[in-house]
């Protein structure tokens, strides 16, 4: 697999993903708005398993911190990433 295959747009994911009956047609920046989101739920939320969210945290795709005993996804830094045009 390519580099260029690796590369995901977020806004182009949550679009895709239904949400009970109602797909989401927000931008990232208006659905997220928590500072830091668990591995599994971010995989949930975004339709993706949590396999993959695991390989970009290992890869470091994904901004993470450490709080006590749990690491985390850092939304803020990503949702930020994101409008300054990076891709994971």
């Amino acid at each position: 697999m390519n580099q260029e295959q690796n590369l995901v747009n977020l806004d182009a994911v949550i679009e895709l993903n239904p949400i009970g009956d109602k797909v989401l047609e927000q931008t990232a920046s208006q659905l997220f708005f928590i500072p830091f989101m668990t591995p599994d739920k971010f995989a949930e939320s975004i339709g993706l398993s949590k396999g993959v969210v695991g390989g970009w945290i290992d890869q470091g795709y994904l901004p993470t911190a450490k709080i006590g005993r749990y690491r985390m996804i850092n939304m803020v830094v990503l949702v930020t990433n994101l409008k300054e045009g990076k891709v994971l």
